[in-house]
Parts: structure tokens; C-alpha cells; sequence
């Protein structure tokens, strides 16, 4: 949607310093077009399309985004074909007009970006003028909460925040929020061993924690699946296509405007003989994976694009994702988690 952001979070993968482009009114069409003609051509009536707004911030252009959603909703009656949105927002833009926009929908999946309690999250988490980001966004997550609208908390996990894990998922269950998913920031480059000595004593307070309540909250930490089920190859710009502000395709977030990794535009599709190229990339190996017993699980074997991103090598493991999974793999050895809810992050 935009690259512009109205918050200067301090870990953000995409620089402080955002970039101002954001997708052009004109192309809107060109991007109906892409989207029915690649998409929802190929998808049978019992698939469900899911159709997630990025950014920067996207519901700065909150209103280009309700344009986009009025013509994919006539396509997707007309094709009879299911269509979910995503949005990831930190709910402090627009944030009235969007709860009154989606009151009556039922298509969406709402995450807020919220890293724990007042103190905590506004560590990282400010305005460009250095202001809280809290109450705004914390206020916004209950408005969707008292209208059913069950939205996921998206926290980031930094180095800083390791000792505050517990309390900060705690905070959110009691306030009654019910998905959590915590995301370590692995791009950040101040991980030490004693921090997942840590995450693994925080991990076992959270696990006691979810398994004395009442209430079954769904928490990533504690999804087996996240961590210890085979991964697969990656499919990126085979089943995922992401669309930069410029109207050009890439096959991952972390690839946006990376012109090594375009394969086509909204104008003239995806370029099949840069998608055959992915998938020799995807089937490359990671050499210091071999004898690993969690390589089947890593998500270092399926993402190449973190892989690069990180290293600089597609194919050398990031060496703290390598830590976190022995930490994960202890977890669940040590824990029964099948009597708790799970979600993917």
C-alpha cells in the first residue's frame, strides 16, 4: 500500500527512515486486473483467497484500500471464491473510520502491533516525535475485541524485551486478548547465549501460566508446529505474490524492491522463467545444515530470502534462528502442549 509509516519504531526491519512512495490511484486498475487474472482465475471455488494490505502503514491509505476491496468483493461474487483480508496495523492512523468500515464484514484478519505493557512496548514502539504509541493502539485492539472482531497481537521479541516475555503475554491474556504472536526480531544483532537461556526459563512461566487458566489462549510460543514440524520447500512467487507501491512482483516481503528478485508486474504478469529460477533456488541446500537433527523443521532450510537477507548467503543458516530452535526443541520435549490451543505465526 505505502512505504511511509507514522511511527519510528526502533528494530524495523525496513530502516527508520521510510520511504514516501505508495501505490498509485492510476494503477488500481492494472491491479484488479493482475489480481483476477493470476489469481483468482487459477483458484477453485472451495479455495479461500487471502489478500493481505502492507506496508509502512497501511491504513494511511485507508481509503485507496477500500477502493481495492470494493472491486475485488465484484469479482470474488461473481467467481463464487472466498476472499479473507489481512491487515497488519500499529492502530494509531484512521483507526475510527476502520472500525466503522469493517463493523458489518466478516472477511478480515486483524493483527495490532503491540510489543506488552505502556512502559514496555514504548521502548521500541513511538511516534516519529518520540511519543507514546500505547494507549492509541491499545485502546484500538479492545474497540475490535468488544465487536467480536478477535484481532491477534503481533509482538516483536528484541534482545531488550527477552526478560519481560512472560509478563508482557500475561498482560495481554488478562486484558483478554486471546491470540498472541510473538515474532523475534533476528535481524537485531545484540542476541547473546544468555539470552535464549532466558527465553527458555520465560517459556516454561508462560506454559505453567496458560495451562492454570481457565480460558485456552492460543499463543505462538507455544505452537509445536511453529518449531518442530517439517517445513517444506518455500513457494514464494508461486503461491505468494507480493506487489511493491511500483506495481512490481516479487516472491517475499524481504525481497520488496529488490530488483535480483522482481519476477514480472501487474502489467504484464509473472515472468514464468524467473519463477522456474525460484525453484531451483528453493531446492539449493544449506550445507552447514547437514546433520542437524531440527534442519527438517528450520525455517533457515525453507527461507532463503531471511537467509540473505541476514548473512548475505541464501544458503548459510541464520546462526541465533539455529539457537532458538534447540531452545524450542527442549521446550517441547520437556512439555506436554497438546492440551493448548496453537496457532501459526
Amino acid at each position: 500500500m505505502t512505504e511511509n509509516c507514522n511511527l519510528k519504531c526502533r528494530y524495523c526491519y525496513e530502516g527508520q527512515e521510510k520511504g514516501k512512495r505508495k501505490f498509485a490511484i492510476s494503477n488500481i486498475t492494472a491491479l484488479i486486473s493482475f489480481i483476477e487474472r493470476e489469481i483468482l482465475e487459477s483458484a477453485k471455488k472451495e479455495d479461500k483467497v487471502i489478500i493481505s494490505f502492507h506496508g509502512g502503514e497501511p491504513l494511511l491509505e485507508l481509503k485507496m484500500m477500500k477502493n481495492i476491496i470494493s472491486d475485488l468483493d465484484k469479482i470474488s461474487a461473481k467467481r463464487n471464491i472466498s476472499i479473507v483480508y489481512e491487515v497488519t496495523t500499529n492502530g494509531n492512523v484512521n483507526e475510527m473510520e476502520f472500525l466503522e468500515y469493517i463493523k458489518n464484514r466478516e472477511d478480515f484478519r486483524i493483527s495490532v502491533s503491540l510489543d506488552g505493557k505502556k512502559e514496555i512496548n514504548d521502548l521500541f514502539r513511538m511516534t516519529k516525535c518520540g511519543e507514546s504509541s500505547f494507549d492509541k493502539a491499545f485502546w484500538f485492539a479492545k474497540q475490535l475485541l468488544k465487536t467480536k472482531k478477535y484481532p491477534r497481537i503481533r509482538m516483536t521479541l528484541t534482545p531488550e524485551m527477552v526478560e519481560y516475555l512472560y509478563e508482557n503475554i500475561t498482560f495481554f491474556i488478562k486484558e483478554g486478548f486471546e491470540m498472541i504472536v510473538t515474532v523475534p526480531d533476528f535481524f537485531d544483532k545484540k542476541w547473546e547465549q544468555w539470552h535464549l537461556v532466558k527465553i527458555e526459563e520465560q517459556l516454561y512461566k508462560i506454559y505453567g501460566y496458560c495451562r492454570d487458566i481457565s480460558t485456552e489462549p492460543q499463543i505462538s510460543l507455544l505452537d509445536q508446529t511453529s518449531y518442530l514440524k517439517k517445513v517444506g520447500r518455500c513457494f514464494g512467487g508461486i503461491t505468494e505474490i507480493n506487489i511493491g507501491c511500483d506495481g512490481l512482483l516479487y516472491p517475499c516481503t524481504y525481497t520488496v524492491n529488490n530488483m535480483k528478485y522482481c519476477i514480472g508486474n501487474i502489467w504484464t504478469g509473472v515472468d514464468r522463467v524467473k519463477e522456474k529460477k525460484l525453484l531451483t533456488l528453493y531446492e539449493k541446500n544449506n550445507e552447514e545444515c547437514f546433520g542437524c537433527g531440527l534442519e527438517s523443521a528450520c525455517i533457515c532450510t525453507r527461507c532463503k530470502f531471511l537467509n540473505e537477507a541476514i548473512t548475505g548467503n541464501c544458503t548459510a543458516p541464520v546462526p541465533i534462528i539455529c539457537g532458538f530452535m534447540n531452545v524450542f526443541y527442549r521446550f517441547f520435549r520437556n512439555v506436554n502442549t497438546n492440551s493448548l490451543k496453537i496457532i501459526k505465526q
